[in-house]
């Protein structure tokens, strides 16, 4: 603490109530001097005035807070709170670089913070999830510092919190804090005590559990946009103010507005612990290569505590919509947009290497760049913490694996309709250079308007897996091309062998080439065994399986040279007219009987 110096303002100064914007800039220049250059005032109240300052000789800027003589009472309480934030030193609350009394005014001099209150940032609305999560751990890392130090803070309001464009937050002001409490006027009472604990409002110290209340009461009100109520148990839950509240934000919110302190966190620091179980520690987004790896056989909670951590601030995890051969989908809540999305993390096996990173940054950019009403939307690419993953639409609906598996072999005309969105959507792809390399019914999602959606475009190839990409649950590909299983050259050809081979599972409810080894499927691919629907359903027409058996052939050259040609032939199939020829008895005898090696 300064002392006061000589050749300061006289002691008879009269006292400024109500500053007045040139006198309060005459008065503090006269008491300090040439060491701070005053640029303008932030803020002002009856006895308060702080500046915008600039230290002339460290040659940084400044908060220069100046407390203008009212009584003796008012500046010891003015110092008091000085010396309680030189206590501490954490980013989250206000620095103290100097104070000191010179005549008539006391000051002190921190840390200039570019950013703005609070109170004016949520007047403009809630504020956005990803922040709420940045503000909840500062103030719980300052709160659990100042108990360290021995002091209760009491309150923190919307007033005395500054935040950052990023959303980091600040706490400004300890007048009502524990260390303060002596040095306070009689009959000054807080104000905002919605945001203090019941059982400190009439004055009491106070322990970390009030602490907890007041962190719980400030999120509240920064998620919801509303005051909580003084009676934290007439207080409605966040969701159902804003109902994209995540539910680890709400759980921590409510536990710590209990109105019984033993019902609360006991500590900041276990607040704090509760929330990166659930919400992470991480607030930026980076793609990173190793930093831990995860085995097939890793527990599901464990990879979602995990996963939950890696995500940090950006989303909230939902529940799990399924696992594949690249890794497993979730459903998450994006909470920049505040709304849902499907999240795609990838085996961390798989990205080990730079390189199959680095494709697989190439790859999805491809991919996002398709547009087309049948192929699911690419959103975004992200990782930390040793995990990848892509964002991309939620359709609300089944795969086609999952629709079959429930209701039995598709409709003739659903499976159509498939085929005819399908080729759309492959030949938009092939047109762009993108094949699909793992084509089945798991990537094959059904919308609740019964339209097709195609996921996992570029996926394949980025990450080159056995079988030229292609996957299975099982380790062996039942939709794959026979050159995808043989290692051979793949073009879009490949693709279409994989969706005729999709249709005939449809159609009869399990897939064309049985087989527990991939020299089983070959055997059938590659002597053309077809599949068959007669006997099983004689809805299904020849011209269609006729259309079917073209792309199906093991003969890459004998299939339809692109999606277009096939959607063409399709489209004859509905068209009696225009059926495609058989070209002579022995080959139509070969359809009958199915697995002569004519095609």
């Amino acid at each position: 603490m300064r002392p006061e110096r000589p050749g300061g303002a006289p002691p008879g100064t009269a006292p400024l109530s109500h500053p007045e914007p040139l006198d309060a800039f005459a008065r503090t220049g006269a008491a300090l001097g040439s060491r701070y250059r005053l640029e303008r005032i932030a803020a002002s109240s009856a006895e308060r005035v702080l500046f915008e300052a600039y230290d002339e000789t460290l040659k940084r800027r400044v908060s220069l807070r100046i407390n203008f003589y009212l009584e003796p009472e008012a500046r010891a309480w003015f110092l008091r709170e000085a010396e309680a934030l030189g206590q501490l030193d954490h980013p989250a609350i206000r620095h103290v670089y100097d104070a000191g009394v010179v005549g008539d005014l006391a000051f002190r001099v921190g840390n200039w913070i570019d950013g703005e209150g609070l109170l004016s940032a949520v007047e403009r609305g809630p504020r956005p999830l990803p922040t709420v999560l940045a503000l909840a751990r500062d103030l719980l890392g300052g709160l659990e510092h100042a108990h360290l130090h021995g002091i209760i803070v009491r309150r923190v309001a919307p007033a005395t919190v500054l935040v950052t464009s990023a959303g980091r937050g600040t706490v400004t002001d300890l007048r009502y804090c524990s260390y303060v409490l002596p040095a306070i006027p009689a009959g000054a009472a807080p104000s905002d005590q919605s945001f203090m604990a019941p059982e400190v409002r009439g004055g009491g110290v106070g322990d970390p559990t009030g602490d907890v209340y007041t962190a719980g009461a400030l999120l509240y009100y920064v998620v919801t946009g509303q005051e909580p109520p003084l009676d934290p148990a007439r207080a409605r839950r966040p969701s159902e103010l804003r109902p994209t509240t995540p539910r680890a934000i709400e759980r921590l919110i409510l536990r710590a507005m209990q109105p019984v302190p033993e019902e609360r966190y006991l500590t900041a620091a276990e607040m704090l612990e509760d929330l990166a179980a659930d919400a992470g520690t991480f607030e930026t987004r980076a793609i990173s290569v190793g930093g831990g790896s995860s085995g097939p056989d890793e527990d599901r909670p464990r990879w979602e505590q995990r996963l939950r951590r890696a995500l940090g601030d950006d989303y909230e995890l939902l529940a799990l919509l399924g696992i594949g051969g690249f890794g497993r989908v979730y459903r998450v809540r994006d909470l920049h947009l505040e709304r849902q999305v499907a999240l795609k993390v990838l085996q961390p096996s798989l990205t080990q290497d730079p390189e199959v990173v680095e494709r697989f940054r190439r790859e999805a950019q491809l991919a996002a760049r398709l547009s087309h009403p049948n192929i699911v939307n690419i959103y975004d690419i992200a990782g930390r913490s040793g995990l990848i993953w892509y964002t991309m639409e939620l359709i609300d609906g089944p795969s086609l694996a999952q629709l079959v598996e429930r209701e039995g072999p598709a409709p003739v005309d659903r499976v159509v309709r498939l085929l005819r969105e399908a080729l759309s959507a492959l030949a938009h792809a092939h047109g762009s250079g993108l094949v699909h390399r793992d084509i089945k019914p798991e990537n094959m999602l059904i919308a609740p308007d019964g339209s097709l959606q195609i996921t996992d475009f570029g996926l394949a190839l980025a990450l080159r897996g056995k079988f030229g990409g292609a996957t299975s649950q099982s380790g062996t590909p039942q939709f794959a091309s026979p050159e995808q299983l043989l290692g051979e050259r793949v073009d879009q050809r490949s693709d279409l062998y994989s969706l005729a081979a999709v249709a005939y599972y449809a159609l009869l409810g399990k897939a064309p080439f049985p087989g527990l080894t991939v020299e089983q499927v070959l055997a059938k691919q590659t002597t053309n065994q077809f599949p068959t629907s007669r006997g099983v359903r004689e809805d299904v027409s020849d011209a269609l399986e006729r259309v079917l058996d073209r792309a199906l052939s093991a003969d890459v050259e004998a299939r339809y040279p692109s999606a277009a040609e096939f959607l063409q032939a399709v489209n004859r199939t509905t068209d009696n007219s225009g059926l495609e020829p058989v070209a002579d008895w022995a080959r139509a005898a070969a359809r009958w009987l199915r697995g002569s090696p004519l095609d």
